[in-house]
């Protein structure tokens, strides 16, 4: 029965300052604790009157209540104490669940929350029920369903903008350290955590100044703590840094939180881990330089150095690794590069298993060279910051919300390869086993919660169960140290154990309203006005979390399955492959988020023969597959199709299902997509589909595909055009609209602007200072910031890698098509690989596809753009890729182990093989191999009458220096492959003359 009076209290909430404050009262009383009552009132139209009074201005331009500015003293009046009341009972609307949601935003509650009148107000309670508000609309939102007007991404999207970050800024910015700042900062870190998690969003938390105001406030715990180097304050004088060193916290209430929201912000941008590293604040504190302890003079000093981007120099003063155990180098465990031991498809849309170039993962050719122009001459060293974290998730063993955050940074760190090499052992030692500690406890302290209370004690008993297995995932991926390490530490059995558990029946949950002998009519309810009508009910929290734990669970698995036929088999023993199964079928426990990391575990499986012909098989993974290759999503898609090139193999049991289920029509559609990680991924896949198979298989496929676009994928830079295209579009309109709107000189460099817009005038931001002109050490650190963002995120290099991509692939499929060709009554047959060469000479153009493969092999004259402060345009010049010449020599190869009149058409592309004359001193050892084995071909003789033309055939190799160039192999080449290759080769070529 309700209390008060619904028309009495509507009236009161209208009226007069002291009489709104009796009616909040009130209905702060009646409503606390009660979730009917709250429906009740929401059916009345309470809300709106609230709203009102937390920011009257955004309805009456003249309430009683507004005061200027030059009267707002620190005084609490009525009138705040009725905004502080209206902001308490909103946040206890949002608590109320996501089925409050619809009618909060129809009353535009959270812009009213957002405004200045509340989150710059003068009064800390004020600003600390807005946040709670925000906080409480945000974790609602976690549990809302995807009809619901406020939802993860979309409140991310109101408050990660310029306008709303600002007071966020000024907040954390806030000196000197107080409880109720530590408070706010507690709520704005736990928003950003929990809401950052796109790349847009990130962006926007770097140039607002968030990024480098979360790091003061870690310096201040670091001050606090007692951590902050020796001599530190003396060479923050020295290089202008005085002013950055943080006064220390007051305490840890809110350090959980800062850590969770850096490494939301950070992601898998090696751009934004260095700018974590690079901050004023750290650097003050934590300053790289040798240091001598026996004299306080500041003669002792040198210079603060920049932690390395590529560290390898290991200072003699590091007093931050004296914190961690001793851990003698290694010689004898080696690291295996993964690109000499994954099989084709083997990462993320089609590429490495990681975003991240790290220690353990070989970088292409220009990424070698972005890092030589990105880092300074000579060695550098890593950034203290590095082993300090190691030693805090150590020491904050008992925390576990602490040790979540801490290691999600210390991740982030290493895989941007931030850190020395050898701490990847130290990783393995002192980082995995606390991981799967915090994993085995928390599981056990699971067990005892009660599935009804969701309270703060409840959520951080779970929040490692969800949040654990996805670092761990990114931490091991491309390491096989690192998987090694998490093997033995029992995370198999660990991380399946979560998975089943996630994926078996759920529990009984009630109804998260309370019973009412009034019964909600939908048709009386669509009467009422959208502020008065309750939205759906969303999903329980707890079936969230199951949700969680199963997408986290599956990324640990997949990247666990990365290398290691052992370490697959033991996965499948722990009979989780049905459960895996299951997750790859859209549903409602069964989101997009987790149907990608079960397409990703299912390829990291497929790479083991055995399971790929028995477990998937037996399970029937090939069936959801090929659906999803059809999903509206293209992520799903990209997904799928990268998932299906290992069951596509020729020695897979799946390939004819497969082809009957129509994946052969799928995959060429796909393509043609706009999307180039689709396009790259199905080109791979088509590329194992057709290797050995019959020769009416790979027609089918040329046909399907058809070869014009298949002469496209392979010869156009496509995406590049298509940028190339769209910018000099967008500075005709630049250049148009400025005639047509100014008199005025000019900019022909405007447009690349546009192109250039991640780049501010500045990577500092500081509300009170400015950066002193004698701060060398940060111009020095904007610089390399400045190089790393663009080359991290420049859409010109993306759409040339693209490009580069995708013809590899196209150049593989040809090769694959021309190579093992038979049909199903002769396999083998040198008439079928005959047929299949000619085919591909008629439908692609026999001249055609030689000059093809020869403009594969030169230097690349890349599209010119205009430079702001230049005297014009800036060609560049790209060498021919490793990849790319392995491809293009490799169908020379098949073409020339074809009929002698294949092998004259092949001698006679002059301009070709000068071409690849050039290449026997290249560093790629396949290539030299590849060489070797044209060589051998072209000088083959099937029978006598062949003879003249094989001689033939070697003179005209001799003639363009092959024979010297094959010596030189025999002689002093490196690798034993390559000289008894180019032994062979020899010996053939030689007696042909």
């Amino acid at each position: 029965m309700m209390v008060a009076d619904p028309q009495s209290i509507l009236a009161k909430l209208g009226a007069s300052t002291p009489e709104r404050l009796v009616a909040l009262r009130c209905l702060k009383n009646e409503l606390v604790g009660h979730s009917q009552k709250k429906e009740d009132w929401v059916r009345y139209g309470v809300l709106r009157p609230i709203v009102r009074i937390i920011a009257p201005e955004a309805y009456e331009a003249n309430d009683e209540d507004t005061r200027p500015s030059f009267l707002t003293l620190s005084t609490f009046t009525d009138g705040d104490a009725a905004k502080l009341q209206a902001l308490q009972l909103l946040a206890t609307f949002a608590n109320a669940g996501p089925a409050f949601l619809s009618p909060l935003h129809a009353v535009g509650a959270l812009p009213a929350v957002l405004s200045s009148s509340c989150l710059l107000n003068e009064h800390n309670t004020i600003v600390l029920a807005a946040l709670r508000v925000v906080r409480d609309i945000a974790a609602a939102a976690e549990y809302a369903s995807s009809s619901s007007p406020i939802t993860p991404a979309s409140l991310a999207d109101s408050l990660f903008t310029d306008h709303n970050l600002e007071p966020f800024y000024r907040i954390l910015s806030r000196k000197p350290p107080s409880v109720n700042n530590d408070a706010q900062t507690q709520m704005i870190a736990c928003l950003i955590k929990s809401l950052c998690r796109e790349e847009r969003h990130q962006s926007v938390l770097v140039s607002s100044g968030i990024l480098d105001a979360l790091a003061t406030k870690l310096a201040s715990f670091i001050a606090f703590n007692g951590q902050v180097l020796p001599r530190a304050e003396m060479l923050a004088r020295s290089e202008g840094l005085e002013d950055y060193i943080p006064a220390p916290a007051i305490s840890h209430s809110s350090l959980n939180g800062v850590l969770g929201a850096i490494a939301s912000i950070i992601g898998e941008s090696p751009y934004r881990a260095c700018k974590l590293i690079y901050s004023p604040s750290i650097l003050a504190i934590l300053p790289l330089a040798d240091i001598d302890l026996t004299t306080n003079s500041m003669a002792g000093l040198k210079l603060m150095e920049l932690p390395g981007i590529r560290p390898t120099k290991h200072m003699t003063f590091q007093p931050m690794d004296l914190l961690l155990p001793y851990n003698p180098p290694q010689v004898n465990n080696t690291v295996i590069p993964p690109s000499s031991v994954l099989r084709e498809g083997q990462g993320h849309n089609g590429r490495s298993a990681s975003k991240y170039p790290n220690s353990t993962t070989p970088r292409t050719q220009s990424e070698d060279n972005s890092a030589s122009n990105n880092d300074s001459d000579g060695e550098e060293a890593e950034s203290p910051l590095i082993p300090l974290l190691i030693c805090a998730i150590r020491s904050w063993r008992t925390r576990g919300g602490d040790v979540l955050g801490a290691t999600a940074i210390l991740t982030s760190l290493f895989k941007a390869g931030l850190a020395y090499k050898t701490r990847e052992s130290d990783l393995g030692l002192l980082i995995i086993p606390i991981i799967l500690n915090i994993l085995t406890e928390a599981d056990m302290s699971s067990k005892l919660s009660d599935l009804n209370d969701w309270g703060s004690n409840v959520s951080s008993r779970l929040l490692p169960i969800e949040e654990m297995p996805a670092i761990l995932a990114r931490l091991i991926t491309d390491s096989e140290l690192l998987q090694k390490a998490a093997f033995e530490c029992n995370a198999v059995k660990v991380l399946c154990k979560l998975l089943k558990e996630s994926c078996g029946p759920p529990p009984s949950l009630p109804k998260s309203w309370s019973w009412s002998p009034h019964s909600r009519s939908q048709d009386t309810t669509d009467e009422l006005p959208p502020e008065c009508r309750l939205g759906e009910e969303g999903q329980h929290r707890h079936l969230v979390h199951r949700i969680n734990v199963r997408q986290n669970t599956l990324k640990a698995l997949g990247a666990l399955a990365t290398y290691k036929d052992d370490y697959r088999k033991v996965i499948v023993d722990q009979e989780v492959i049905p459960c895996i199964v299951e997750s790859l079928t859209p549903a409602p426990d069964n989101p997009i988020s987790v149907v990608l990391a079960a397409c990703y575990t299912v390829r990291m499986l497929s790479r083991s023969v055995n399971i790929l012909r028995t477990t998937l098989v037996d399970h029937g993974v090939s069936a959801p597959l090929c659906q999803l290759l059809r999903h509206r999503d293209v992520e799903v898609q990209v997904a799928a199709s990268a998932s299906v090139c290992n069951l596509v193999m020729d020695f897979s049991p799946m390939r004819e299902p497969l082809i009957e289920a129509g994946v052969l029509k799928a995959l060429c559609e796909h393509a043609h997509s706009h999307h180039a990680s689709l396009r790259l991924n199905s080109l791979w896949a088509l590329k194992h589909l057709v290797h050995s198979a019959s020769v009416e298989l790979k027609k089918r496929t040329v046909e399907e595909l058809e070869s014009g676009w298949l002469v496209r994928l392979i010869c156009d830079d496509t995406e590049d055009d298509a940028l190339f295209s769209a910018k000099t579009r967008s500075e005709r309109e630049a250049a148009q609209d400025t005639l047509d709107d100014m008199d005025e000189d000019i900019d022909m460099g405007l447009a690349e602007d546009q192109y250039r817009t991640w780049l501010s005038a500045s990577f500092y931001k500081t509300p009170a200072i400015r950066v002193p002109s004698d701060a060398q050490i940060l111009r020095r650190a904007e610089g390399r910031l400045e190089n790393l963002r663009e080359a991290e995120i420049n859409p010109i290099r993306k759409a040339r890698h693209d490009d580069l991509a995708i013809q590899e692939q196209g150049l593989g499929l040809i090769r694959n098509l021309i190579g093992g060709a038979h049909s199903s009554s002769n396999a083998d047959s040198p008439n079928d690989t005959t047929e299949m060469i000619d085919f591909l000479f008629s439908t692609l153009g026999q001249d055609r596809l030689f000059e093809i493969l020869a403009s594969k092999l030169r230097v690349k004259v890349l599209h010119p753009f205009s430079q702001r402060n230049g005297t014009g345009t800036e060609t560049r010049i790209l060498p021919p890729q490793t990849k790319i010449i392995e491809s293009v020599i490799y169908i020379l190869v098949h073409i020339a182990a074809s009929i002698p009149r294949h092998r004259q058409l092949v001698i006679s592309q002059t301009e070709l093989l000068k071409q690849l004359a050039k290449l026997f001193n290249n560093q790629d050892r396949e290539v030299r191999v590849a060489l070797c084995h044209l060589i051998n071909n072209l000088t083959w003789q099937d029978n006598a009458n062949d003879s003249h033309g094989c001689s033939q055939r070697a003179s005209e190799l001799k003639k363009l220096g092959f024979l010297t160039k094959l010596e030189a192999l025999k002689e002093g080449d490196d690798e034993l492959d390559v000289r008894e290759r180019a032994k062979s080769a020899l010996w053939q070529m030689k007696p042909a003359f």
